[in-house]
């Protein structure tokens, strides 16, 4: 598999967790189905870890500062154009639920990375309507809280000169301490709190480590992929949502363990005619697009609809019309505030730089000290 392909396939797999997303917050104002789509944040959530956690331990990673640098540029400047675009268009619209000095206000927790913290203080919807149109801000925040503390602990790991193997194994430790941790709080602690993320989170940091560590990425067939692919499709369209039991026990077990396996099969599969067919899909120049779009996507999915519910119109002419607006201010955001930050990472993510190599058994990379 080459190296665009393996780029395109980590999209492909963004694409799957957008598309979930989307289907909870679009297709269930006209259906009674897809309130499972929150598994889509899982997925995010596992491919955010092994990828993060993939980049940190290649041996020219320059250090701590230096990668939160990174973070700021590629995230920032999409957020900061979510929450000027937003109360402008608050501003601009008559009926809209909230003045345009409220949803500044609503912004600076935003931009400060505090509304997880605020979420997690909350009781009622899922929608958060004290935080809109900035209510799925919450996933960013609790990314960053992982940022700045996971990065320290890898590094400091590199610099005493473990082996990516131990990390690894202490990782998948901390995935299930944390998990039982968090199982028995209250839905909306459990849901926007940070203990059962940062599991989800580490699950793919734990991938990366245990590959980066030298294990052979070994395809058997495409079988595994397409259950793990089935099985996200599955729960998004009929499984439960956020306030249940289910999902805690079943949603996020689902979520995480379908796309380790879709993560691991991408870099198992093989190159052409004899790539899965859930790799070709994923992979296709189409899927991928869309995944590389789904942080501006994300942003922007819910900002309409929450602006047009009050709209003198029906929802068959207000859903529509919303999907529209997202996708216009998707491709602005993507065109102007991402794409001048984004740098090619295939050639980051492929085996030799990512120490994935099939023939060998990988060791620790040389520590150098973080600057």
């Amino acid at each position: 598999m080459g190296e665009t392909a393996r780029f395109a396939y980590l999209d492909g797999i963004r694409a799957v967790a957008i598309a979930a997303v989307l289907a909870l917050h679009w297709v269930s104002w006209y259906v009674p189905l897809f309130h499972g789509g929150s598994i889509g944040v899982d997925v995010f959530f596992v491919l955010s870890g092994f990828i993060i956690t993939t980049l940190l331990w290649r041996p020219e990673q320059a250090g701590y500062r230096a990668f939160v640098h990174r973070r700021v540029l590629r995230l920032y400047p999409a957020l900061v154009g979510l929450v000027a675009g937003s109360v402008v268009l608050y501003a601009a619209v008559p009926w809209a639920p909230a003045g345009p000095v409220e949803v500044a206000r609503r912004g600076v927790l935003v931009l400060t990375q505090a509304s997880s913290v605020w979420a997690t203080d909350q009781s009622g919807s899922l929608w958060l309507p004290g935080l809109q149109p900035f209510g799925q801000t919450w996933s960013l925040a609790v990314e960053w809280y992982f940022y700045l503390l996971w990065p320290l602990l890898v590094l400091l790991a590199r610099r005493r000169g473990w082996s990516a193997a131990r990390l690894a194994r202490l990782t998948a430790v901390a995935v299930v301490a944390l998990y039982l941790v968090a199982l028995p709080l209250p839905t909306f602690p459990f849901y926007f709190g940070p203990l059962a993320r940062f599991a989800e989170l580490l699950a793919g940091g734990a991938l990366a480590l245990h590959l980066s560590a030298g294990a052979r990425p070994t395809s058997r067939g495409g079988l595994p992929a397409s259950v793990a692919l089935a099985a996200i499709a599955a729960y998004a369209l009929l499984g439960a949502d956020g306030h249940s039991p289910v999902y805690g026990f079943v949603g996020i077990p689902v979520g995480v363990a379908a796309t380790l396996v879709l993560v691991h099969h991408g870099y198992a599969g093989g190159a052409g005619p004899t790539r899965s067919p859930v790799h070709r899909l994923l992979s296709h120049p189409a899927v991928a697009a869309v995944g590389r779009c789904s942080y501006s996507l994300y942003l922007w999915h819910v900002v309409p609809f929450l602006l047009l519910e009050d709209a003198p119109a029906p929802r068959l002419v207000l859903g529509p019309i919303a999907v529209a607006a997202a996708v216009g201010l998707t491709w602005l955001s993507f065109r102007w505030l991402e794409r001048p930050f984004l740098r090619g990472r295939s050639d980051a993510l492929r085996p030799a730089a990512a120490g994935l190599t099939s023939g060998s058994r990988a060791a620790a990379p040389r520590p150098r000290p973080a600057r």
